[in-house]
């Protein structure tokens, strides 16, 4: 997957990845807001349950609760415990109590800290305790930075997290659009020369029929109606390799006598080949050979070898069917001028290859190369689990595909009625 998809698919996971982020953002947020909130309403309960117990229930400064200081004042004697902060008791509002008896309760900071103050009239004394409130606000500076920390690492890794699964969840979407558009782009690429030739030639055949005289029609009017013929047999060839690269539905596998199928494509291109003086001949395994495949896909598979070794071959190709271990191997050889070096490296990409420097003009008598074959055969074999590669030799070009072998009955095929139907069905998903 490359270029406009590839892109897409970062911008789409980053995407996504932010939305997650923010998401998480928000209910990370909410849920340290509520800690912090809890924590901060459990503190104030704690203080106010000890605030209560130091001015109600004690009666000497000597027994004031950790983290408290106590001022009593009972029968005008003042006595307040060590280490009381500067600027207090509260002696006013001491006063007030003892005047209305209604007990007071303030917030105050000296000194850059925060205490809590409650006055209240106990009997016949008035007690003020004073509580610190300075470590419970470090403890929620405390609990506040561990939970941003926190939360902040989990954004980032669940970010990062949703990249990675953003991108394995939506890849397989992003490779069939990557398809879509690259089968469009080969039709629209690949249909508009054919079809400019096949037009061309039409034309300039009903010119010279109307030019010439009714009782004497072009001699060579049947040279070019056989040449419309072939070039529209190249467009039904073109055809059918765009609808099986456009096919990435799984196929149900079958029994497939491949040395059967290899005579048979051999057969059909023997005579069209023998008309360019090219002679093709099969060897290897002469008896039934059975592997488990896709028959239409490995049949377009031969074709699109035999094709391609034809068209550039200057006098003979072998086709080899053989085995090595567990796999079938097979081998298409000419005596053309081989791959160029600049060609070999992407020889099965789509338009990748090119023709020979002496080669022939292609002047429409003659099949023309579209660059699908060989990327054809690269995904047939990449279908069936298996490798196709170029070999060497002194002189012109191999190429050798290997394909896991499952043996199987050969005589073994799908009745002609279930292949009718599959082909119909395949139509009718494409169109």
């Amino acid at each position: 997957m490359k270029g406009q998809a590839e892109d897409e698919l970062q911008r789409s996971s980053w995407r996504l990845a932010l939305q997650t982020g923010a998401l998480l953002v928000l209910l990370l947020v909410a849920i340290a807001g509520s800690v912090l909130l809890i924590v901060s309403a459990s503190q104030a309960t704690a203080a106010q349950r000890l605030l209560t117990t130091a001015t109600e229930h004690v009666d000497s400064i000597v027994d004031a609760p950790a983290g408290t200081w106590l001022a009593i004042s009972s029968q005008g004697v003042l006595t307040v415990s060590p280490g009381m902060p500067p600027g207090l008791p509260d002696l006013k509002a001491m006063e007030a109590v003892a005047a209305n008896g209604v007990a007071a309760e303030e917030d105050v900071s000296i000194g850059g800290r925060s205490y809590t103050v409650r006055t209240a009239d106990s009997g016949a004394r008035v007690v003020q305790a004073v509580f610190d409130r300075h470590e419970n606000l470090e403890e929620l500076n405390r609990l506040g930075v561990a939970l941003l920390l926190t939360c902040g690492g989990a954004v980032v890794l669940a970010s990062l997290l949703a990249v990675w699964l953003a991108r394995r969840a939506m890849r397989p979407m992003a490779e069939a659009l990557d398809r879509q558009r690259r089968f469009v782009a080969d039709a629209s690429h690949e249909l508009r020369t054919p079809l400019t030739l096949l037009s061309m030639r039409a034309q300039m055949l009903r010119r010279r029929m109307a030019s010439s005289s009714p009782l004497e029609p072009p001699a060579d009017i049947e040279a070019d109606v056989d040449a419309m013929i072939e070039d529209s047999r190249s467009l039904t060839r073109l055809l059918e390799d765009l609808l099986i690269s456009a096919d990435a539905r799984r196929v149900e596998l079958t029994d497939v006598d491949v040395v059967a199928l290899a005579e048979d494509v051999v057969e059909s291109f023997s005579a069209p080949a023998a008309r360019r003086g090219v002679v093709v001949e099969r060897n290897g395994i002469a008896g039934p050979m059975g592997i488990t495949a896709v028959p239409t896909a490995l049949r377009r598979l031969f074709v699109a070898l035999l094709d391609n070794a034809v068209r550039f071959a200057r006098s003979r190709v072998d086709v080899g069917v053989s085995t090595d271990s567990r796999t079938l191997v097979i081998t298409v050889r000419d005596d053309g001028p081989g791959f160029a070096d600049d060609v070999k490296t992407r020889a099965f990409e789509r338009f990748a290859t090119s023709a020979p420097a002496d080669a022939a003009p292609e002047d429409g008598t003659a099949p023309r190369h579209y660059g699908l074959g060989l990327a054809l055969v690269a995904e047939v074999t990449a279908q069936h689990g298996g490798r196709v590669e170029i070999g060497t030799q002194p002189s012109g070009a191999v190429i050798i595909v290997h394909l896991p072998m499952i043996r199987g009955n050969p005589g073994h095929s799908p009745a002609p009625g279930a292949r009718v139907r599959a082909v119909v069905s395949r139509l009718r998903r494409m169109f």
